[in-house]
């Protein structure tokens, strides 16, 4: 299926990213003081967050593991297949205003990976984990429109 109004523009969206966490709570703070949309917490089991766009991210609970084996590279993916990983990416395209966006979650105790001092694929970027230890990697964007 082909986007008539802009054939440059997917028509399909993400809906879901499935990330699995040990505690709902904290993981609804640390995902909230990364800057996005409260958690909606259905239940013991799932919190849900929307995303810009309509995507959710759900955070199921799991059975307490956590990738604590993840390392950083220096693409900004980490190194370790399967994890329950995703990016982020932030508003701004420059190294400035990320590194802006970096220290403010230094500010809220949040341990963050150093920014490459070039360009990886077009972005500069920095890694950091939430409370389970998922690697999610934070991008400069990368939007074509808007």
């Amino acid at each position: 299926m082909t986007n008539k109004k802009n054939p440059k523009v997917s028509t399909l969206t993400i809906a879901h990213v499935v990330v699995m966490v040990s505690d709902l709570e904290a993981s609804c703070r640390f995902y909230t003081d990364l800057g996005l949309a409260p958690c909606m917490i259905d239940g013991d089991q799932v919190a849900i967050i929307e995303l810009c766009g309509g995507t959710h991210v759900l955070l199921f609970k799991s059975n307490g593991k956590k990738n604590e084996d993840l390392l950083p590279s220096y693409t900004g993916q980490f190194r370790r297949r399967f994890s329950e990983q995703f990016d982020l990416m932030i508003p701004g395209k420059s190294r400035k205003e990320l590194e802006a966006y970096r220290q403010g979650l230094i500010k809220r105790g949040i341990v963050t990976g150093e920014i490459p001092g070039k360009k990886i694929y077009g972005h500069y970027l920095f890694c950091i984990k939430d409370p389970d230890g998922n690697g999610i990697t934070i991008y400069t964007s990368h939007r074509i429109m808007g």
